[in-house]
């Protein structure tokens, strides 16, 4: 009896030692065949995470994953992020990075962006945000006027760059990070650059956002944030196309026209006198800096180059430029190009 009591014991030992190496292999063995990665979401619960796994192949034995979670205390620690696990990977190292939101940072890129619709849907492409909830934001004057802006100069808080955040940043962070990024970008030397230029921290952004859209050659930038402030100065109307093109919601013409000209709208500067009140898109940093450096000269009007090139010819007198417009349309008529 004795002796079969002990083997009893013999075999339980064997049978527990058995299992505990089958559990300790699959928790220590890889779970992760080739990189992958994993989005939780804010409102993401243990189940919603276990799917996703689940959908990714990582988790074969799902009893034996709900045991190690839950004396790892993942259930109750679900952190929203980006996780990128590296093939390899074992199940207790990619518990232990989920638990304690070992998230993979993102870089952030913001450019080529002309209206707030463009913004909302680039970042919430990028980061955990609502696309339309942003939107509603840019466009919230009772929540803009929190922070010190209004609906039109909150725009020019973005500065197009390459920012390094968590995908699971939420609206209120982004925001504080590009005001904060804002801050930095506008040093004191810019600053004092914007001073003798007599023009204020949003004007030059919006200044830049109407240069942005003029050159296509990069060497042209200074000369023609040159003519525009020469017009500022003596208080003449800045006609820029591109701003003709942002109010009538159209930025593909080939042709300004009367009609657009003509469009009473705040952002058309036929219509207006001095800036418009906003930027009508996120210049690059570079052009910000052009309009800063500004070439100082006399001309007070540039026209497209008949030559169709992209480059511009520069005049200091209304008839010399009416000349140069008249052989740009000409141009333009040749190839049947009538908007």
């Amino acid at each position: 009896m004795k002796k079969l009591i002990s083997y009893l014991f013999l075999f339980a030992f064997i049978f527990g030692a058995f299992i505990a190496y089958t559990i300790y292999s699959k928790v220590l063995s890889s779970v992760v065949d080739k990189e992958t990665t994993i989005f939780i979401h804010q409102d993401d619960s243990y189940e919603d995470l276990l799917r996703n796994l689940k959908d990714e192949s990582i988790v074969k034995d799902e009893k034996v994953f709900g045991l190690l979670a839950t004396k790892m205390n993942l259930k109750n620690k679900i952190r929203p992020g980006k996780y990128v696990f590296q093939e390899g990977t074992n199940a207790m190292d990619l518990i232990r990075d989920l638990r304690n939101g070992k998230q993979t940072a993102i870089k952030l890129v913001i450019n080529n962006i002309n209206f707030k619709s463009d913004l909302a849907g680039k970042v919430a492409k990028q980061i955990d945000i609502d696309s339309l909830s942003f939107l509603n934001f840019l466009n919230d004057e009772k929540e803009l006027k929190k922070l010190g802006f209004d609906k039109d100069n909150i725009m020019c808080q973005f500065i197009p760059n390459t920012y390094q955040v968590y995908w699971s940043t939420g609206q209120e962070a982004f925001i504080k990070k590009m005001i904060k990024e804002h801050s930095s970008f506008w040093n004191n030397a810019r600053k004092t650059k914007a001073k003798a230029l007599k023009l204020r921290e949003e004007e030059v952004f919006i200044l830049a956002s109407i240069v942005e859209k003029e050159y296509k050659f990069a060497d042209e930038r200074n000369r023609i944030a040159g003519v525009y402030l020469n017009r500022i100065k003596i208080n003449m109307p800045l006609q820029a196309d591109p701003t003709c093109k942002f109010a009538w919601g159209d930025l593909s013409l080939k042709r300004v026209l009367n009609i657009h000209t003509q469009n009473p709208h705040p952002y058309n500067t036929y219509y207006i006198n001095g800036l418009p009140p906003g930027p009508i898109c996120l210049p690059e940093t570079s052009t910000i800096d052009a309009v800063l450096n500004a070439e100082k000269h006399k001309y007070l009007y540039f026209c497209a180059h008949s030559n169709l090139d992209g480059r511009h010819e520069f005049n200091t007198n209304l008839s010399a430029h009416n000349a140069s417009a008249r052989k740009y349309q000409a141009a333009l008529n040749k190839l049947k190009i009538y908007k």
